[in-house]
């Protein structure tokens, strides 16, 4: 998973993070962040990307990471992702 401003990807692995509570300003600030909790954040931009919020559209985006710890949905990759365990972009199956 590659972590940069300019243009990182990722596929959400919130199924331990989702378990944690972290106040909203905090999880946005977290959301290019490996292992942050930022499940919340996800299901807000799908939603204000007119995506479904299941489990599956949550687990197999791909987002932008911008400034702030903003996050701009990029496409939903119904075969899910590939390159979450590498510092790699993210990418589509």
């Amino acid at each position: 998973m590659q972590l940069t401003a300019t243009f990182a990807t990722f596929a959400a692995f919130v199924a331990t993070a989702a378990a944690a509570s972290v106040p909203e300003p905090l999880a946005a600030q977290q959301s290019c962040n490996a292992g942050g909790n930022y499940h919340d954040h996800i299901v807000q931009t799908l939603t204000a990307a007119g995506q479904s919020t299941d489990e599956a559209h949550v687990d197999n985006s791909l987002f932008d990471c911008l400034s702030g710890g903003e996050i701009r949905f990029i496409s939903f990759c119904a075969n899910g992702c590939g390159g979450t365990t590498t510092t790699n972009a993210d990418f589509c199956l």
